[in-house]
């Protein structure tokens, strides 16, 4: 991971401006309150994962920090961070709800609307940066889901806690392939432990059908090489019948055929988009992601982008 921000090597009685100047770009605009400025100390490293943005964080000496609607009209990101605790306490409070994480456990903040983060000591934290688009395709009523806490003692918030927690130890070795498909892994189990743990909240499906859509998704992900994986193969792997992972994916506006298509474009979105696949002849990426007609590819591909691949590529290479 990259380190975007230490105060090691600033002096005191600049480095809470320092920490304005670097955080607001990191995470959003935002304001805090700093008890001890002589022992305030922060590092914060960075590293993509997929469309999600993963953050270590380790802090001495930060207190309190808020996002107000001032701040938030300068933000350009629409993002949630799932705030993963490692160490110390913090509370957050957003949509009128409070509630305290403990090492293990999680919560989720929408960084467009209000809140406020308590942190009575030193603490470390991994943040996970979800696009809205990515998570509200999972869970309806979002506004419901934040400022909850799920705890690792719940099985699968343990679960979810555990795999997020080794993920930047691990992620510099990983190849963009893996880190793409690690990050559907990591949100359909945010999104199921929230589901499960919400007590209050309406998630867009039980935990149980949010159980079977894990599996579901999965059971896609690891198949979407294959050019002969399609709505049958897909629920058999699943365990389910086709016209029941139609009915659960109709609650979230797509079907099986649609999910695995547009899956597939995304992936080879990626690879069109990263220099280090700029070797890659787009058949290749294509036919590697599970298209087997270059004419089908490519017109599906235009509906969706708004462009063919190769001039979406070329907007990437220059």
């Amino acid at each position: 991971m990259d380190v975007v921000l230490t105060l090691a090597d600033i002096h005191p009685r600049d480095r809470l401006a320092f920490w304005y100047d670097v955080a607001c770009k990191v995470f959003v605009d935002h304001e805090c309150r700093v008890k001890t400025p002589s022992r305030f100390d922060v590092t914060v490293q960075h590293a993509p994962l997929g469309d999600l943005g993963v953050v270590n964080i380790e802090s001495a000496g930060l207190n309190f920090a808020q996002v107000t609607e001032r701040t938030i009209t300068n933000a350009e990101d629409d993002v949630f961070f799932l705030c993963l605790q490692l160490s110390g306490t913090a509370t957050f409070n957003q949509d009128g709800r409070e509630t305290t994480i403990l090492p293990g456990d999680f919560a989720l903040l929408d960084a467009q609307r209000p809140y406020s983060c308590n942190y009575p000591a030193d603490w470390k934290q991994i943040i996970i940066k979800i696009p809205h688009r990515s998570l509200k395709a999972r869970l309806a009523a979002s506004s419901e889901l934040t400022a909850h806490a799920v705890r690792h003692e719940d099985s699968v918030g343990d679960l979810a806690s555990g795999y997020m927690s080794m993920i930047p130890d691990r992620i510099d070795t990983l190849h963009p392939l893996a880190k793409s498909q690690i990050a559907e892994h990591v949100l359909d189990l945010i999104a199921l432990s929230l589901a499960t743990a919400g007590r209050k909240d309406k998630p867009a499906v039980s935990s149980g059908r949010a159980l079977v859509l894990l599996r579901l998704r999965t059971a896609i992900e690891s198949r979407l090489g294959n050019p002969a994986l399609d709505p049958s193969m897909a629920a058999t792997a699943a365990g389910i019948s086709v016209r029941y992972a139609n009915a659960l994916l109709s609650q979230q506006g797509t079907s099986l055929e649609r999910l695995i298509v547009s899956r597939r474009l995304e992936h080879c979105r990626r690879a069109l988009e990263d220099p280090g696949q700029s070797h890659r002849t787009i058949t290749e990426i294509a036919f590697a992601w599970g298209f087997s007609d270059l004419s089908h590819f490519n017109r599906r591909f235009k509906a969706e982008y708004g462009s063919s691949p190769r001039d979406y590529r070329q907007r990437f290479q220059s």
